[in-house]
């Protein structure tokens, strides 16, 4: 049993179709505006205490759900930040508005937060438990299932702490990114159903280990609408690097991994639009202009499998 807390965001993207002889040629993203950041989510496997009703009031004591939450001297997210509260911070709430806000005292500042990462459940107190009764695959058995032709739209079956141990003080990570973000592809792969260590793959080769300046200074690890020949520009800025994490899957499991009319996360339906097979082979041939980026994540996937 699966249960989540968080919020999906939200994206404009225009796009540019090119059609000759009225047939579709291809389709290309040329602008993208998050209209509402995701928050990030706090994920329980196993027999747990069920779906979270709790509606925000007034006079509660609750916590800070956010990986990160800035406490704004205005209801604006333009508003001067004051200070950033870590996750499980608890905060008094004084009021709370229609527009998506509420002023909040806590022991370390006061001021105005997003109501949606505030929840009455501590996300420090929650256990994660592991799938199957407990069990997890060994070592062995997951290599078992590593080849060239894999499918990604499949799970990887690692446990929570399997990522860990794949991600956390790697010595190529000398930015601490990965060792930081590593319970996030866990999260990925539990909501959205693909291979988390494909994710951690591209991520891995795209911003050489966290040190590119675009996974650094825009926290977008995937390159992500960086285009060629003015990418650092075009790359997209993201407000942590979970939310990127997020949306990247959701974008291979909506447009890449699954052919169209697929039923997807959350009863969405795929729309394929770049489908060519759910193989890393088909995934370069619309994802990636290098013709060796396939071969290029397999080697990084063979790797952390490994070090298992």
């Amino acid at each position: 049993m699966l249960h989540k807390y968080g919020i999906d965001g939200i994206e404009e993207i225009i796009t540019i179709k090119e059609y000759v002889n009225n047939e579709f040629v291809q389709e290309q993203i040329v602008a993208s505006n998050v209209k509402r950041a995701s928050i990030d989510k706090v994920v329980e496997i196993g027999t747990g205490k069920g779906i979270n009703n709790y509606e925000l009031k007034e006079g509660d004591t609750v916590y800070n759900t956010s990986n990160s939450l800035a406490v704004r001297q205005e209801a604006d997210k333009n508003s001067e930040k004051l200070i950033t509260l870590s996750k499980g911070t608890p905060v008094y709430v004084q009021t709370i508005y229609d527009n998506g806000w509420s002023y909040i005292k806590s022991y370390e500042q006061d001021g105005y937060v997003l109501s949606e990462c505030l929840s009455n459940i501590n996300p420090n107190d929650i256990s994660i438990e592991e799938d199957k009764n407990g069990n997890e695959y060994t070592k062995e058995e997951l290599l078992a299932t590593l080849s060239f032709n894999m499918d990604l739209s499949k799970p990887s079956g690692l446990s929570l702490e399997q990522f860990r141990k794949i991600l956390q003080y790697n010595s190529s990570d000398i930015n601490n990114i990965f060792t930081s973000n590593a319970d996030y592809f866990y999260y990925a792969e539990q909501e959205y159903g693909l291979n988390g260590v494909f994710l951690v793959a591209i991520a891995i080769h795209e911003s050489g280990w966290g040190t590119s300046n675009i996974s650094l200074n825009k926290n977008n690890l995937f390159g992500y609408m960086a285009y060629d020949g003015n990418a650092y520009a075009s790359a997209k800025s993201f407000s942590t690097y979970s939310e990127g994490i997020d949306l990247l899957a959701r974008v291979l499991v909506k447009y890449y991994l699954n052919s169209a009319g697929t039923e997807i996360y959350g009863g969405e339906i795929a729309e394929g639009k770049y489908y060519n097979g759910s193989t890393l082979t088909g995934v370069n041939t619309r994802y990636a202009s290098d013709s060796e980026w396939a071969n290029k994540v397999y080697n990084i996937m063979e790797d952390l499998y490994n070090s298992l």
